[in-house]
């Protein structure tokens, strides 16, 4: 179980932001994060880092779907530049049964494989730190979850077949504390996601997009 994580005083202004420093951060990690195999362009990553060093209102980050880890090391660098937190990254690390893709990525791969090259990416950026994988499905992984422990951003990636990816709204969604993000991946290139956030209720209100994302604010 990830440890809860103290919500920052609402009456203390925040710390001024250095965006030149901050942009400057990003250019330097993205040429460290790119060769990661995924799916996560780097103008997303870079949205992601933003994200969660400035605007989740709290710093427990939950990624549901990290493949090998691309857009698990942006979120994570930019808890480790807030200066706490966690990702829980949640996958079986064995592929999407549904997607014919991962089955030919990984033909021939031992059953750890996927989740030994996660934990060596993450480790080779010194990121492992800020990580905590959880093996399993992202449903199994609701289940678990502790109810007292509040989500800052959610990070959907993971089954993009309607019913998963309405039943991975449905089961994490509750948890996100008010305030909170959620972000969408794979809209509008996949149906499931890009059907799903044109049915999200009233209390979830848009806050942008970026290259194949969509993120809402839970009000």
């Amino acid at each position: 179980m990830t440890r809860p994580i103290d919500r920052p005083d609402p009456n203390r202004p925040p710390p001024p932001v250095d965006m030149d420093a901050v942009r400057a951060r990003i250019r330097e990690l993205a040429p460290r994060i790119e060769p990661i195999h995924g799916w996560c362009a780097p103008d997303a990553g870079a949205a992601l880092y933003q994200l969660a060093r400035l605007v989740a209102p709290t710093s427990t980050v939950v990624e549901l779907g990290s493949w090998k880890g691309r857009s698990t090391a942006w979120l994570a660098a930019g808890l480790a530049d807030r200066g706490d937190g966690r990702v829980v990254a949640v996958d079986t690390f064995a592929g999407s049964a549904n997607e014919a893709g991962h089955a030919e990525l990984l033909q021939g791969q031992g059953p750890d494989h996927l989740f030994r090259e996660f934990e060596a990416n993450m480790t080779g950026l010194g990121l492992a730190g800020r990580i905590e994988p959880w093996r399993m499905t992202t449903l199994e992984a609701a289940r678990r979850w502790d109810r007292g422990v509040s989500i800052g951003l959610l990070h959907i990636d993971a089954d993009h077949d309607y019913p998963g990816v309405r039943a991975d709204f449905e089961f994490w969604s509750p948890f996100v504390v008010p305030g909170g993000l959620i972000v969408f991946d794979d809209v509008p290139t996949f149906v499931g996601p890009s059907r799903l956030v044109g049915e999200l209720p009233r209390w979830y209100r848009y806050f942008g997009a970026m290259p194949n994302k969509w993120v809402v604010v839970k009000e």
